[in-house]
């Protein structure tokens, strides 16, 4: 679910500081703007005639906080009369607070120390950026489980970080089309491991959410039930 508890549109950023092997959005990473991004113009025009059946948008990418036009994106967006959820791997814990999200969702890839496996080029700042998406008048923290990323020690170690009664949703990576061709045919987790990470974190006292791997992979150009094609850029430049 984009946005636990509301109807949502998601909107789709390009670029991103990291480079999750496993990612099912390659053509958001890096490289030229998908032709199928829309400017943001039209994107909060499309918002402003389906805000009688939304209640909120689901601000993704790639990583949305490396485009300076989002505080006046999501400011906009709330003037138009919905919530903004903001999905952001956490890199960028200054520019957080900014957006003044309804809902942040924060991407922990795995322990600190092994950040490099994603394409961190320093141990990120993730104390610092849970303390300020706790801040959020909605939160919660996920990790992908992927192989060779996330072994128990990680889940051990990211359990450490948060506080009891903290939101925490365990996803399971899903074989498919991945920024790492070898990741394509690599194997989902298997239920009995995705259980056992779920109750590291519920004995830690988190109030632990599952997503299997049958969850349906939404990438750029795909049309909603609308026909609208999911992504957004910016024609001034902050794409």
């Amino acid at each position: 679910m984009d946005y636990p508890g509301l109807v949502a549109a998601t909107v789709f950023t390009h670029g991103c500081n990291l480079r999750c092997p496993y990612c099912h959005n390659p053509e958001l990473v890096s490289g030229p703007v998908p032709e199928e991004m829309v400017p943001a113009a039209e994107v909060l025009a499309f918002l402003g005639r389906r805000r009688a059946v939304l209640g909120g948008v689901c601000m993704t990418g790639g990583e949305p906080l490396l485009h300076p036009w989002l505080p006046e994106f999501s400011a906009a967006i709330h003037q138009i009369g919905l919530k903004v959820k903001l999905d952001t791997n956490g890199l960028l814990p200054d520019r957080i607070a900014a957006i003044e999200a309804d809902y942040v969702a924060m991407d922990i890839k795995t322990a600190p120390e092994r950040y490099h496996l994603v394409g961190g080029a320093r141990p990120p700042r993730v104390r610092d950026a849970i303390a300020v998406v706790r801040e959020s008048p909605a939160c919660e923290f996920r990790t992908t489980v992927a192989p060779g990323i996330v072994t128990e020690e990680d889940i051990r170690a990211i359990v450490a970080l948060l506080k009891p009664g903290d939101r925490y949703t365990l996803t399971a990576f899903r074989p498919g089309r991945t920024l790492d061709p070898s990741y394509a045919d690599a194997p989902a987790p298997a239920p009995g491991l995705l259980a056992h990470y779920e109750q590291i974190a519920r004995d830690a006292g988190l109030d632990v959410h599952v997503r299997n791997h049958r969850t349906r992979n939404h990438r750029v150009g795909d049309r909603d039930a609308d026909g609208y094609r999911t992504g957004a850029s910016d024609n001034t430049g902050a794409s």
